[in-house]
């Protein structure tokens, strides 16, 4: 690998690069990172978030790229880390308006373009990157190295900038017996640190994690011991681009004798990508078509399925409401989560958990049984082997909640490196890069869009915190006849109750709401031309009532009709 010498910058000590997060520090999720320089902008990962229960109806969360709509012509691409959804899947929603080129490795490339696919997207512009590739992308430099995670082809990205040597070190573990066979590269990385890092971006998330990561292999000793407990059909569940526990699980079905089908269109996009450009390993014989799942017997089947998380929508959730119209599970039946939740899903994935098992099934899971899962993300002496490999000037901890960044930073501190030197930054923080200092100058107004049915960006906080209320406290409908000319209440006022009260036990308090709105309403007849006062007057005078009366908040919506 080409290794470009720092001499070919003249180092910039007047003007800053400019580093701005819009997703993935203070959050584990919609990892996106601005680097910004002059008349040039790259940009790392693209991800998506997942809803929690304050976001009700809504499918994903997506960064807000408001700052970079008018800077398209600045952009000179997009450089994506690894193939996982929180820096993938923001990419089908976010892209059609930036239309610039992405590049990345070749496994994440085949994910893109399946997504892309599926979104009726062009696929000219995803250009894969060879490992020893270089990229000239305006006045930033653009190399790779390989590191362990859960899916292969992950990277790390150096950039070669006017203000000197920065590593963006997303998601990586040191695993020295990978099931894929790609190992961190830790001879380009000590290469890198001889040479001089000015920054380094580092994944944090497992921080508060002691030690080494078990090895990837020991994930397949513990699926082939469930498989041989379980008399009926055994369930895996994982995040849908493990590639690694993929080829594990196929592994133990060959020697057991068990058929793999494949259910979920996330798991089977994936697995089709992988299989097609040799990611995965996959005798013929083993594999059967996911409708053919009730033509062998349980005890011969191991079925791939979609929903680790405990997404509302996933296959897995319709198994576990008895609503998958292939899969309907029996007392002898197991289901194997191999994936801890991420924050934020803990909730969704205990409560699936407490749904399947209620149905019979023996579910496994990391909180009972810790040998199912291996983290993809370094504990704590893999971060210090890295950091001290590195030897950066500045770090940055990304990828990990705050309290994950506020222990990089005491961790650190402890090692030696001076509190100043470690930055804690939010999403749209503006960070100041210099060589020899960087600083938080000013930040950028950035909020979470939401991916709603086919709508992109149309909910926001009130529609959210309406749904919220009429989840928890219904609604109620008024409709109230107004005469255009006198502006009284004309006729009998009609108060619709759902999710609130019982109408038929609870008719005298709507009676008792329609007399009090009557008479609030000719009182302030004068004003009632005036509609938005007319319907505040309704919801303000039944909001306090009905408050006084049942100790609830419904949600009041108001229908004026003038006769």
């Amino acid at each position: 690998m080409k290794i470009f010498h720092p001499k070919q910058f003249m180092l910039d000590k007047g003007q800053s690069l400019k580093l701005i997060p819009l997703g993935g520090v203070g959050d584990v999720t919609k990892n996106m990172y601005i680097y910004e320089y002059d008349n040039d902008i790259v940009i790392i990962d693209c991800g998506v978030g997942f809803p929690d229960e304050a976001m009700p109806g809504v499918d994903l969360v997506i960064p807000d790229i408001s700052y970079l709509r008018e800077r398209i012509n600045k952009i000179r691409g997009i450089i994506i880390t690894h193939g996982h959804e929180d820096h993938i899947g923001g990419l089908p929603y976010i892209w059609p308006e930036l239309q610039v080129p992405i590049y990345t490795q070749k496994l994440t490339a085949g994910f893109i373009k399946a997504k892309f696919s599926e979104h009726n997207l062009p696929k000219n512009k995803i250009f894969e990157v060879k490992i020893n590739e270089e990229l000239n992308l305006g006045c930033f430099k653009v190399s790779f190295y390989q590191v362990s995670h859960s899916v292969p082809d992950s990277t790390g990205v150096v950039l070669r900038t006017p203000v000197g040597l920065i590593i963006h070190q997303a998601d990586f573990k040191i695993d020295w017996t990978p099931v894929s066979g790609q190992v961190t590269d830790v001879s380009t990385v000590s290469r890198l640190g001889a040479e001089g890092v000015l920054l380094l971006l580092i994944d944090c998330l497992r921080i508060d994690k002691p030690g080494f990561n078990k090895s990837e292999k020991s994930i397949e000793e513990s699926f082939e011991q469930v498989a041989r407990e379980t008399k009926g059909k055994l369930l895996i569940t994982m995040t849908s681009s493990n590639v690694s526990r993929m080829q594990q699980a196929i592994n133990v079905s060959q020697r057991l004798g068990r058929k793999v089908a494949v259910v979920g269109r996330s798991f089977e996009n994936n697995f089709q990508v992988s299989r097609d450009l040799g990611y995965l390993h996959v005798p013929p014989s083993v594999m059967i078509a996911s409708d053919a799942i009730n033509s062998f017997a349980p005890n011969r089947l191991l079925v791939l399925i979609a929903g680790a998380q405990g997404q509302p929508d996933s296959s897995l959730s319709r198994v576990a409401n008895e609503e998958h119209k292939l899969i309907k599970l029996k007392v002898g039946d197991s289901v194997l989560f191999s994936a801890d939740p991420i924050p934020s899903t803990e909730s969704a994935q205990n409560a699936l958990i407490d749904s399947l098992t209620t149905l019979g099934a023996n579910v496994y899971y990391s909180a009972i049984t810790d040998s199912l899962h291996v983290s993809g993300h370094a504990a704590l002496e893999e971060l210090r082997l890295m950091v001290n490999l590195i030897k950066p000037k500045f770090m940055m901890p990304i990828g990990g909640t705050y309290r994950h960044m506020k222990k990089f930073s005491q961790v650190f501190t402890n090692m030696g490196y001076e509190t100043d030197k470690i930055l804690q930054v939010l999403d749209g923080d503006i960070l100041e890069v210099k060589p020899d200092n960087m600083k938080v100058s000013n930040r950028i107004e950035v909020q979470n869009v939401f991916v709603d049915g086919l709508g992109i960006g149309d909910v926001g906080h009130v529609v959210l915190r309406d749904r919220k209320v009429m989840s928890e406290e219904g609604i109620v409908v008024v409709v109230v006849p107004i005469d255009q000319h006198s502006g009284k209440s004309e006729g009998e006022i009609d108060v619709i109750s759902r999710g609130f009260v019982f109408e038929e036990q609870s008719g005298g308090l709507l009676d008792e709401a329609k007399t009090l709105l009557k008479n609030n309403l000719d009182k302030h007849h004068h004003k009632i031309s005036d509609w938005r006062f007319t319907r505040k007057l309704v919801e303000d005078t039944l909001e306090r009532f009905f408050y006084q009366a049942t100790l609830r908040r419904p949600l009041i919506l108001s229908i004026i009709v003038e006769v």
